[in-house]
Formats: C-alpha cells, sequence, structure tokens
C-alpha cells in the first residue's frame, strides 16, 4: 500500500501550486518589500513555481518581511492597518489554505461564517433570522479587542499540532508567524492581509465557538466580530460572564466601549446590517433597503450590502 502523502507534499504539488497563483494573481494585489509585482511575477511563472517547492523541500526558503499599508475604515477617521507579503509569499500562502480548507471545514461550527466557502455575510443574516424566530432576542454583541494582533503564537501552534493531521506543515507556518510579529519580542499577532491569517484566525477562535455551544447558547460569528443569543435577559448577564472567561482562557478581553447587551427590540448591527424588532435593513447603492419577517431578501442573496 502506498504510502500517503504529507500535508506539505500535497501543498506543493504542481497542480496546487498553479491553481494558487491563478488565485493570487486574479486577486492583483499590490506588490510587497521586494517590489516584485504580479505582473513581474507573471513572466517566469512556471519557473517560480518550481523553484519555489524546491526551496521549501531543501530548507531554504525563507519567507520576506511584510509590506504595511493602511486602508480607511467605514468611520471617518479611523484606519486599519494591512500587513502584506511578498507575491511568493503569497502563492505558498494560498497553496497552504487550499490544502487545509478541507481538514478544517469538516471541524468548524455551522456559527462560523467569515472566511470561510461557500460561507458569507448571507449565511450569517440567514442563522440571525432562525434565532430570532425561535425566540432567542437578548443578545450579546461583542467586541474582541485588537484581536488579529493578540492572538498567542503558543496557543495558536498547539492548535495546529491537534488539529492536523501531521506535523510537516508545522515549520513553514512558524516562520509565517515569526515575521509577523509587530514587537519581535512578543510572540502574538497575525497579519490582516495575509491570505492564511482568515483561516488562522478561525482556528483559534473555533475554541471559542465551542465553548459557547457547550454552554447551550446561540452565536453567529463572523472572523471577530460575535453575537451571543439567549432567551432571557437573565441569561444574557451569565453570557456576557461565561465568554468573558472563554476569552481570557485564549489570551483575549472585550473591548468594552464596543461590547453591549442589547436584544431584537433595541437594536443592533453586525456587519453592515442593521437588526431591530422582526424587520433588517442595509446600505445598497447609496439606499436604504429595509426588509420585514424572516427572510433574506432577493437582493441581500444575490449581491449583498454595499461597505464601500
Amino acid at each position: 500500500m502506498p504510502k500517503k502523502k504529507t500535508l506539505l507534499k500535497r501543498t506543493l504539488r504542481m497542480k496546487n501550486l498553479r491553481h494558487a497563483w491563478k488565485e493570487v494573481a486574479e486577486n492583483n494585489g499590490m506588490p510587497g518589500v521586494d517590489n516584485i509585482s504580479i505582473q513581474r511575477w507573471r513572466r517566469n511563472w512556471e519557473e517560480r513555481l518550481h523553484n519555489l517547492a524546491e526551496s521549501v523541500l531543501n530548507g531554504s526558503y525563507q519567507p520576506g518581511k511584510l509590506r504595511v499599508r493602511y486602508i480607511p475604515k467605514k468611520k471617518p477617521g479611523e484606519w486599519r492597518e494591512l500587513r502584506i507579503p511578498t507575491v511568493t509569499d503569497r502563492v505558498l500562502q494560498r497553496a497552504l489554505l487550499q490544502t487545509c480548507y478541507p481538514i478544517f471545514e469538516r471541524r468548524f461550527l455551522d456559527s462560523s461564517c467569515g472566511y470561510r466557502p461557500k460561507r458569507g455575510l448571507k449565511q450569517a443574516v440567514e442563522r440571525i433570522l432562525v434565532i430570532r424566530t425561535n425566540d432567542y432576542r437578548y443578545i450579546l454583541d461583542a467586541d474582541i479587542d485588537d484581536f488579529f494582533n493578540q492572538v498567542d503564537h503558543a496557543l495558536l501552534m498547539k492548535f495546529l499540532k491537534k488539529d492536523l493531521p501531521d506535523n510537516s506543515l508545522l515549520n513553514l507556518i512558524t516562520s509565517w508567524l515569526k515575521v509577523s510579529r509587530v514587537k519581535p519580542e512578543i510572540a502574538s499577532g497575525i497579519p490582516m492581509g495575509s491570505p492564511f491569517s482568515p483561516l488562522l484566525a478561525n482556528i483559534y477562535l473555533h475554541r471559542l465557538d465551542q465553548g459557547i455551544q457547550e454552554c447551550g447558547y446561540e452565536s453567529v460569528r463572523y472572523a471577530d466580530d460575535l453575537l451571543v443569543f439567549t432567551s432571557t435577559q437573565a441569561e444574557l448577564e451569565e453570557a456576557y460572564q461565561d465568554v468573558e472567561v472563554m476569552l481570557k482562557r485564549l489570551k483575549l478581553i472585550y473591548e468594552p466601549s464596543k461590547t453591549n447587551l442589547t436584544s431584537f427590540e433595541e437594536g443592533f448591527e453586525f456587519v453592515g446590517v442593521f437588526f431591530e424588532g422582526d424587520s433588517y435593513e442595509y446600505i445598497w447603492q447609496n439606499k436604504r433597503i429595509e426588509v420585514h419577517g424572516d427572510e433574506v431578501d432577493w437582493l441581500f442573496s444575490h449581491y449583498g450590502p454595499d461597505y464601500g
């Protein structure tokens, strides 16, 4: 019986690398710190893929530093920091992502809606509507303080060692985490702007999803945006304390100014969609779309709200 290929060998198969390069090229992102653009990489992409695979296998691969870029948030005056790998590193991260998706998709819960294949805001809204129909009217609208910069590397690697069927990818992931540190002496943080970071975020917060489910609460999470639902006000106050303990185990805390105990009657906003009573609304092409009842409207289902 032939020996099963390791995850690393599967990641470095030319078919997988070609698909990863295609995805990175179609995204047409900016160059990294080496100033090699997508257009320049494209000139000899096949040779680059072979060289990349060889360098990983012989141990000479070293990830480049990250290029820092700031983009405006929706709220005026606020900026989001992106830290962007080189095109070469993005291709390799994308290849690894393609290998890991099937492993973790079997593990993740339905409450996790962000950064997953064939899941997104539409599924989050659908889940919120079902929860509302089931009479969970009280909500912990939780914001995790500086989540992406606070992910603890030792805990993350512990989770990866437990979840992955072999350890062949761990050295690669460790090298990416090391160059992504904001402060070299502090082993924490995953960079927004790297292809692999969203999956790492979901792997880390999967433990939170599990804890919430085990407590008997309903929840919806989109990346680090979290809603926890209860049927009574007393349960809601308990949920706040329970989730606070779960976050502490992950070396995370609430952002108090952005964490609220609310209800459908009071209203709340989740990833650009505002829920109040038995309706919800969002902005589409500078128009306010309001929907009553428990169905996802046709426009949202096909296009989603406009966050630009």
